[in-house]
């Protein structure tokens, strides 16, 4: 049972390890259009889906407790089928793409967040909190970023780091020790 908790553990923190690659990859490697950096997204995004799925199968004791990383899986899975296969036509398209992946995985924490309370678990307030910042991440990809004529790609890579210490958090807030 422990090996299998571990293994579902080490397969968010890869998960988390591949978005703070990606996110240093659209941060800083100079690509040479902005269709290539959709492509790293999105198939940064495949994998992760992948082994959020993969993980949420390892651990049988996930299937009796609530938790946000199924949802995400789908979520993000649907997002990067989007990412792939709309081209680069309009800023105001991508910005919306990443703003609903936000708000979706804001929604799946915050029902997580509610459930885990509920249940008596310690660190339910950790998911809350991350909700709340998906939000505010949708909120400034929706309405800020056009507004501020930011690229967005930066803000991307900065939500993909926040997903990662949300992926690499996950464990803990389920950890019944102190």
């Amino acid at each position: 049972m422990i090996a299998i908790k571990n293994h579902a553990r080490n397969i968010l923190i890869l998960v988390s390890l591949v978005l703070t690659a990606a996110a240093a990859a659209v941060i800083f490697y100079p690509f040479t259009n902005e269709r290539q950096k959709e492509i790293v997204i999105g198939a940064s995004f495949i994998l992760v889906a992948l082994l959020c799925f993969i993980s949420f199968s390892v651990n049988k004791r996930i299937y009796f407790r609530p938790g946000w990383l199924l949802q995400t899986a789908f979520f993000i899975t649907i997002f990067a089928l989007l990412i792939f296969f709309l081209p680069v036509i309009d800023f105001e398209l991508n910005v919306t793409v990443y703003a609903f992946l936000a708000f979706f995985i804001a929604s799946a924490q915050f029902c997580a967040s509610i459930q885990l309370s509920a249940l008596e678990i310690r660190r339910w307030w950790i998911v809350l909190i991350f909700s709340i910042v998906n939000i505010l991440f949708g909120v400034y990809f929706l309405k800020l970023c056009s507004v501020l004529n930011i690229s967005e790609y930066p803000s991307v890579g900065i939500y993909m780091v926040v997903l990662a210490v949300n992926f690499a958090l996950e464990p803990w807030v389920y950890n019944k020790k102190n």
